[in-house]
């Protein structure tokens, strides 16, 4: 039998996870062998091992899923509130004051925001799935996050994983698909409820499920020129833009002292040539 078949057999999959369920409850005295939330962690993670595992050895791989697997499930365990006895004593005063929960802020960030040029080289955004933002706040919680689909390796795979300042790696689970004219979007949830520090600047690197940048160039192209013309009996603006990736349809934001000034949506591609919605635009 190979080592692929060994590892993917139903008996040492249903044997590992007894196993990483006898750990977890040895360290946390928790009992997680009935949890669904932890036994879809243990799903996605299993075949990433496999795949991103150099190894002769099913022990090795085994030996990885107890510490890759299992310390992803302690971290989540250390970030759950302690859950009190209920107290079934009647309070003597109607005025009794009663603990509220913290109002948690839900915050969106977006590619857009992103830091292109800063006094720190390090914080500098090499494209839409490699960037920095500035922010203000210093925690936060990751909940989901939502793509256009495009043609690269981050969308050959339900999972992607998600670096946060070089040091949280996160990984996020396919949600949902939704359809816009000609475009899917794409949302991942977070399978974790890892709480991300952060002092001013925020660092986000998107990657594939086997931990690889699906785009290694720079996605921001100088416009050689720009006019508007007449095109098959219809006026567009036009932009001449040279070994670009740019398709029909996408969203295009045109910069000005490195931020977005103006959107603007590609009708049709001709080689270096971009027809695009005609919008009213200082041409100095």
């Amino acid at each position: 039998m190979s080592l692929y078949d060994m590892y993917f057999s139903k008996k040492n999959k249903n044997y590992m996870f007894e196993m990483l369920a006898k750990v977890i409850q040895d360290e946390t005295d928790i009992d997680i062998s009935h949890s669904s939330k932890y036994i879809d962690l243990y799903r996605l993670h299993y075949s990433e091992i496999f795949e991103t595992m150099s190894a002769d050895e099913i022990s090795i791989l085994n030996k990885e899923i107890i510490d890759r697997i299992g310390n992803l499930i302690l971290m989540d365990l250390r970030e759950l509130p302690i859950q009190k006895p209920v107290s079934t004593e009647i309070p003597s005063s109607p005025h009794h004051n009663r603990v509220k929960n913290p109002i948690q802020n839900q915050i969106s960030l977006y590619s857009s925001q992103r830091l292109n040029e800063s006094s720190q080289r390090e914080l500098d955004s090499q494209n839409r799935y490699h960037f920095s933002l500035s922010v203000d706040f210093n925690e936060f919680q990751p909940k989901s996050i939502t793509l256009l689909k495009e043609q690269n390796s981050l969308f050959s795979n339900p999972n992607i994983n998600i670096l946060f300042n070089d040091t949280d790696n996160l990984l996020f689970k396919l949600k949902d698909i939704q359809k816009l004219d000609d475009n899917e979007y794409h949302t991942y949830e977070c399978i974790t409820e890892d709480k991300i520090q952060c002092s001013k600047f925020l660092k986000i690197r998107i990657r594939n499920y086997m931990m690889i940048d699906p785009l290694q160039e720079s996605d921001i192209y100088p416009i050689n020129q720009m006019k508007s013309i007449s095109y098959e009996g219809k006026d567009y603006l036009c932009l001449q833009i040279d070994d670009h990736d740019i398709i029909e349809g996408e969203e295009l934001g045109l910069l000005s002292d490195n931020k977005i000034g103006k959107s603007l949506f590609v009708k049709k591609v001709l080689q270096n040539y971009l027809l695009t919605s005609k919008e009213k635009i200082d041409f100095n």
